[in-house]
């Protein structure tokens, strides 16, 4: 193999075993939910039951599934890196609001998130950060007073 040649990626049966899993899984999936929308009832074309939406749905899914089993056949992808530090500091910032959006109120919230989530880029860029989260806390305050009471949050711990 030579530096110019990309790897090749490994093949089950002529299949892609990338391709083959996502397939499946998603085959899998819309099986599942076919089968599930089958205990709704179905209705009639006149008048659709609750069963009809779920049940295209496994069938859309199902149809999809095949489709990237099948594509997998002609397919050359390869698993991509995983940017592990993205996906902590980016569930560490969803996990950060949840926490504090009752206990600390919106603001403590809103510069969680952000920050946290800022980490997720190489170049963490503090003044840019800062400028999101005071425009964000702006645009909740503006949300809160401008609908008088319909948006129930607060904003500062304890409010």
């Amino acid at each position: 193999m030579t530096p110019e040649e990309p790897p090749k990626p490994p093949m089950l049966a002529g299949f892609n075993v990338l391709e083959l899993a996502a397939g499946a899984v998603v085959l899998a999936i819309g099986v599942i939910v076919s089968a599930e929308s089958m205990t709704y009832p179905m209705g009639s074309l006149r008048n659709v039951g609750a069963g009809i939406f779920p049940m295209l749905l496994g069938f859309v899914m199902s149809a999809l599934g095949l489709a990237i089993i099948f594509e997998g056949r002609v397919s050359l992808a390869v698993a991509p890196k995983v940017p592990w530090r993205a996906m902590f500091a980016i569930c560490a910032a969803l996990g950060a609001f949840a926490f504090l959006i009752d206990r600390a109120g919106a603001y403590a919230a809103i510069f969680a998130l952000i920050f946290l989530a800022g980490l997720a880029d190489k170049t963490f860029r503090p003044l840019t950060l800062l400028i999101i989260a005071l425009s964000l806390c702006g645009f909740v305050t503006a949300l809160v007073f401008g609908f008088r009471g319909m948006v129930n949050m607060d904003l500062l711990p304890g409010g």
